[in-house]
C-alpha cells in the first residue's frame, strides 16, 4: 500500500504497520548529488564510533541515517551537530563521506538563511574581533594570567585580513542580509 501527500510517499508493509522506505523529494535530489548516502541509510557502521550518536540517537534511529532522511535535510536542526571529526569515514567499509554530504548540508542551509542563531552570531564574532569567542570583556585579566605564566599577552586581532576574504566570497554581504531580518 502506498500513500502520498505533500511531497513525500511513505510505502507501508502489508501488515500496515512499519514503514518500509519513506521517499521524500529532497532526499532524492541529496541522492543525486551523492549517490553514495543511499549505503549509510541501510549501514550504520558509522554509528559506532560517531560522537553525536550518543546526543538521543539509537541504533536504529542513528544521526546519519536522522539526517540524511529529513524530509528538507538543510533544514534539519540536527546538521549543526556534527563536528566534522571524519570518525565515521575512517571507519566506513563503503568509502562514504558523510561529513562531506553534512558539511554541503550546512553550506546550504547557511546560504538560505536556515543557520542557527548562534552560528551567526559566532561568524559575526569572527569578523569583528578576529576570536571566535568574546574574550574582550576579560582581555585584561587574560594577558595578565599570560604574563604571570612567562606568555605573550594576546592582542587584539586584525581583521581587516578577515574582512577582505568575507567581502569577496560574500560572507559580509550575507551576515548584513541577516542583520536586516
Amino acid at each position: 500500500m502506498s500513500s502520498t501527500f505533500l511531497s513525500h510517499s511513505i510505502s507501508i508493509k502489508d501488515d500496515g504497520n512499519m514503514p518500509v522506505s519513506i521517499e521524500y523529494k529532497a532526499k532524492n535530489e541529496l541522492l543525486q548529488k551523492f549517490p553514495k548516502i543511499e549505503i549509510c541509510l541501510k549501514c550504520n557502521t558509522c554509528a559506532l564510533v560517531c560522537p553525536v550518536q550518543y546526543a538521543g540517537f539509537s541504533p536504529t534511529n542513528t544521526y546519519v541515517n536522522n539526517v540524511f532522511s529529513a524530509p528538507e535535510p538543510e533544514k534539519n536542526p540536527n546538521i549543526w551537530l556534527c563536528v566534522s571529526c571524519h570518525k565515521c569515514e575512517e571507519i566506513c567499509p563503503y568509502e562514504v563521506k558523510p561529513t562531506e554530504v553534512i558539511e554541503a548540508l550546512k553550506d546550504e542551509a547557511f546560504e538560505k538563511g536556515y543557520a542557527p542563531e548562534a552560528i551567526r552570531e559566532e561568524i559575526n564574532q569572527v569578523l569583528t574581533t578576529g576570536y571566535a569567542f568574546p574574550i574582550f570583556q576579560s582581555l585584561h585579566f587574560i594577558n595578565r594570567e599570560r604574563e604571570r605564566r612567562g606568555l605573550k599577552p594576546l592582542g587584539e586581532r586584525k581583521v581587516g585580513e578577515i574582512k577582505k576574504i568575507a567581502g569577496k566570497t560574500g560572507l559580509e554581504n550575507k551576515m548584513a542580509g541577516w542583520k536586516k531580518k
